[in-house]
């Protein structure tokens, strides 16, 4: 699953019996071929430093790595070693040394206190697995096609889900970015 920061699915597709840097890659290669510009300034995944090394030494032009930070998400980032220096200091997903100010903000607490916080939600695809695991045993037994479907379904329906909670937010976002968020002329 491919999700932008707020939860909004963007594409997905399977992976046989494994989830490889190289499957990954590919996932991400099909899901921005035809919108290059457009590819995220930020991937959180769970395993980013293998993807991130798997990049680095099989295309070290990648255009990934000209537009494109990879880090750990939050969850997944406590149980990767210390001692793993690539990690530590490319794909942390919360540095406090200033070097990416884009997902760190500082918030004022009740007493006026100010903490600096992520400021995007690393875990969405998480919630979204948690989400779609309520659906397993009907996916367990489908054929291909009907499981590609139902999945399909199940994305439009989340989508959904998340634009009216972003909707609800009231963050300012005008009729025009949401014309153009959901493709409308």
């Amino acid at each position: 699953m491919i999700q932008w920061a707020c939860g909004h699915p963007i594409g997905w597709e399977k992976c046989y019996r494994s989830e490889s840097s190289s499957q990954v890659l590919s996932i991400l290669d099909r899901i921005w071929a035809d919108y290059p510009e457009a590819k995220p300034s930020f991937i959180a995944y769970d395993d980013a430093c293998s993807l991130l090394r798997h990049i680095v030494t099989q295309d070290p032009r990648s255009p990934w790595l000209q537009s494109t930070k990879f880090i750990v998400d939050a969850w997944h980032y406590i149980g990767h070693l210390a001692t793993d220096l690539l990690c530590r200091l490319w794909c942390n997903p919360q540095p406090t040394n200033g070097s990416q100010p884009d997902l760190i903000r500082v918030e004022m607490d009740m007493n006026g206190t100010a903490h600096q916080t992520r400021a995007f939600n690393t875990e969405t695809a998480e919630q979204l697995n948690s989400w779609l695991s309520g659906f397993e045993s009907q996916l367990r037994h489908m054929s291909a096609t009907n499981y590609d479907f139902l999945i399909h379904a199940l994305m439009m329906l989340y989508a959904e889900r998340i634009q009216r909670r972003v909707r609800e937010k009231d963050l300012g976002l005008t009729d025009e970015f949401w014309a153009e968020a959901l493709g409308d002329d």
